[in-house]
């Protein structure tokens, strides 16, 4: 791989990792609109669920008084469950499908939460928990992306910004480390990409950090409209490029 394609992932990967620890989500979201372009599908996803298993136990580690294990286990468990069998699965779908799915999904995701966040009120119970869990799963163990969904049951259910962040972090460790096991047992990643995953943790930290600081300077709102935004017109350049 050129030094100029690492550099470019190095990029990618640092910008999610600074999403990520400011909103509590979007690693995913943001590596794999881009990643797929620069090397295989599979691998793509390994390297993200790799890079983002570290950030999370970081951040969980560091906010782990204010997780709240209660509130997440109703939606923890179901997505653990239906992720782990998914993705399993998902090894033998075709990735050019997988990668439609995927920018279709971060059109839905864009458009839900940057016009109706607002105005939908998920409330935190044992069933919402359960139902948005089920889904939740799916979306991780096709996209690696869960955050979204896990967001609409945990935001209401914390008192603030910190105890949200470290519920969710938490929450997505947890379930990367599930899909981080399977990624090593079906290959998709190996030796011989110890390289690029080197110079993944070195942008991860430098995202992680530059986050972690915009999480206390910014408002999450201002910043989250941004992101959404971002998000859905990279969804819908990722729908049309792979259509043309």
């Amino acid at each position: 791989m050129q030094f100029s394609t690492i550099l470019i992932i190095m990029l990618i990967i640092l910008s999610g990792a600074c999403v990520q620890s400011a909103l509590g989500f979007g690693t995913t979201m943001i590596t794999m609109a881009f990643l797929p372009l620069l090397m295989d599908y599979s691998k793509a996803m390994g390297l993200t669920i790799l890079l983002v298993t570290v950030s999370t136990i970081y951040i969980s580690l560091k906010y782990r008084k204010s997780i709240r294990w209660k509130v997440m286990l109703p939606v923890l468990i179901p997505t653990a469950v239906i992720c782990g069998i998914v993705n399993t699965l998902s090894a033998k779908v075709n990735s050019n499908v997988l990668y439609l799915l995927l920018g279709c999904m971060f059109v839905a995701v864009s458009i839900f939460f940057f016009f109706f966040s607002k105005k939908i009120h998920i409330r935190p119970t044992v069933r919402s928990g359960s139902i948005l869990g089920i889904i939740c799963g799916f979306c991780y163990g096709l996209f690696a992306s869960g955050g979204p969904t896990a967001a609409l049951y945990l935001l209401p259910a914390t008192k603030d910004k910190k105890e949200y962040l470290a519920t969710i972090q938490a929450f997505l460790c947890v379930n990367n480390i599930v899909v981080l096991i399977i990624s090593l047992v079906l290959g998709r990643l190996n030796m011989a990409d110890l390289p690029l995953i080197g110079a993944g943790l070195i942008a991860l930290i430098a995202g992680t950090l530059l986050g972690l600081v915009i999480h206390d300077k910014i408002s999450q709102d201002i910043f989250g409209k941004v992101i959404y935004a971002f998000v859905g017109v990279s969804g819908v350049w990722i729908i049309i490029s792979h259509l043309i």
